[in-house]
């Protein structure tokens, strides 16, 4: 017998019907009616009488809503362990990741977070350049690119991060959009700079367009947003990022070789600390439901003709 089909032996007894149980549960009638029917058949036994006036359980199915009962409040007792557990854990994480990665896959998360776990405190340290989780400039990063090295630190990979090239509506309307990248070399384009301009898919728009002319250029992603949105010219984005923007519109699928890899990466001596655990394991989770959907997205769209509105 499945411990999960008593949950509709105890729904059927409470209610006295099998549409009502159905109702309670959130399923159709006949889901009720073919579990109870496999959960006789395992038992060997007869759980209810079938009455036009509805079903009323036997000695064996009365035994079966008492064990549900108890089963029911065992499981509503683990929840109210667990939930005490989160509330006392406690204390601060210093958590560093880009402007893009913060607006787009931590911020959202954190009111959820916070519900979860109401005494850790996440101290939110955004900067493009890379601080040495190692020495304690933070606790816990979360990162675009290659794989972490050195000594001080433990990695955890989450799912790939996808790029590729971007414009506003309005850009498209006026100036259409590339079939391709060789396509790229009639079109204005929108640069990035700084730190940001090592970005090895900024150095592939570049390369698909040297001879363009890079009126304007930004050190960060949301800046660089704001230019496409305002309908600049093409830039590159994650996938994630610009899918967000109803204003910015794809102009390629993401080329694979602009597949970028992301890491959440934390300081060795505290990793197992617990209140540091509730973070990473929280943004893991989080980031690959993020990401599984956006995916789903984007294999949906992939194929789709592209039309500039």
């Amino acid at each position: 017998m499945r411990w999960n089909d008593f949950l509709y032996v105890l729904a059927v007894v409470q209610t006295g019907s099998a549409l009502r149980a159905a109702e309670r549960l959130g399923v159709n009638q006949a889901t009720v009616l073919r579990r109870l029917d496999a959960i006789e058949a395992a038992a060997g036994a007869q759980f209810f009488e079938r009455r036009r006036s509805g079903l009323k359980p036997t000695e064996i199915g009365r035994l079966a809503a008492e064990a549900a009962l108890r089963m029911e409040r065992e499981a509503q007792a683990f929840e109210n362990t667990l939930a005490a557990r989160r509330r006392t854990l406690a204390g601060s994480v210093r958590l560093t990741t880009s402007v893009g990665l913060a607006d787009r896959l931590v911020i959202p998360g954190m009111r959820a977070f916070q519900s979860l776990y109401p005494s850790i405190v996440v101290e939110l340290l955004v900067a493009d350049e890379f601080l040495d989780i190692a020495s304690g400039e933070a606790d816990v990063a979360l990162r675009a690119g290659s794989g972490p090295e050195g000594a001080g630190i433990v990695a955890r990979r989450l799912p790939d991060q996808y790029w590729t090239v971007y414009c506003s509506h309005a850009y498209a309307a006026e100036r259409g959009v590339p079939g391709d990248r060789a396509a790229i070399r009639g079109h204005e384009i929108v640069g990035l700079d700084g730190l940001m301009g090592r970005l090895p898919a900024w150095l592939w728009l570049k390369e698909s367009a040297p001879d363009a002319v890079v009126r304007f250029r930004s050190n960060s992603l949301v800046n660089l947003v704001s230019n496409l949105k305002a309908g600049l010219g093409l830039g590159v984005l994650p996938t994630l990022i610009g899918d967000a923007e109803p204003e910015l519109m794809r102009c390629l699928p993401p080329p694979p070789e602009l597949r970028s890899e992301l890491w959440l990466i934390v300081r060795e001596d505290i990793k197992a600390q617990p209140h540091v655990r509730a973070l990473t394991d929280f943004l893991a989770n989080y980031i690959r439901g993020i990401t599984s959907s956006a995916t789903d997205a984007r294999d949906a769209s992939e194929n789709a003709p592209l039309v500039a509105e």
